[in-house]
């Protein structure tokens, strides 16, 4: 069991975020203390690390949760579709790119 420090530390996330995303049942802690310290296991260390990855993409918080508390194979479509958000994102940018180059 790691404490929030420890998470804090080996994510990056802030002490807010932690309990920001336990009030919003995204990342509950695997177990909370006497004194009221929130601890977090391996299986929600991934959980974690998961979020992180999504919010990279750009996937929003409430996605997010869907996307973890549902099937693999939910998860797989969702990707496929994100995907191709973010290829036509790319083209997009790679034609501003194009003018910008142009410009110059």
């Amino acid at each position: 069991m790691k404490s929030v420090n420890e998470v804090c530390k080996l994510s990056g996330v802030s002490r807010r975020t932690l309990q920001y995303y336990d009030q919003i049942g995204l990342l509950p802690p695997s177990a909370v203390k006497k004194s009221g310290y929130r601890q977090y296991n391996d299986k929600s260390l991934r959980r974690l690390w998961n979020i992180l990855f999504y919010k990279e993409l750009g996937i929003s918080l409430n996605d997010i949760r869907l996307l973890l508390d549902n099937s693999e194979e939910m998860e797989k479509e969702f990707l496929r579709q994100h995907k191709q958000i973010l290829l036509t994102k790319k083209n997009r940018l790679q034609k501003m790119i194009l003018s910008v180059n142009r410009i110059l």
